[in-house]
C-alpha cells in the first residue's frame, strides 16, 4: 500500500486501504509477523542501506515516541 500523503510504499498488513488511510490520516498494522518484531533487521538496514537523513528521521521519531510513553 502507498502512504496517502508521501506516496511511499508501506508494504502490506495494514488495517485500512489507501482511501480509508487518507480519510483517517492513520495507519495500523493488522497482523504483525514474527520477523517484523526483530530489531536486528532494522539494525542491518540502518547500517547498510539507509541514508544519514533516514537515520536522523528515525532518531527523531524514536525520541518523540519515548517521550510520549514516559508522559503516559
Amino acid at each position: 500500500m502507498k502512504h496517502w500523503k508521501t506516496k511511499e510504499d508501506m508494504g502490506g498488513g495494514f488495517t485500512y486501504n489507501q482511501k480509508d488511510h487518507k480519510k483517517l490520516q492513520y495507519n495500523s498494522l493488522a497482523k504483525v509477523k514474527p520477523h517484523e518484531k526483530n530489531t536486528m533487521r532494522t539494525c542491518y538496514l540502518i547500517r547498510d542501506v539507509w541514508t544519514n537523513e533516514q537515520v536522523l528521521t528515525l532518531f527523531d521519531y524514536i525520541t518523540f515516541v519515548t517521550e510520549e510513553r514516559e508522559e503516559g
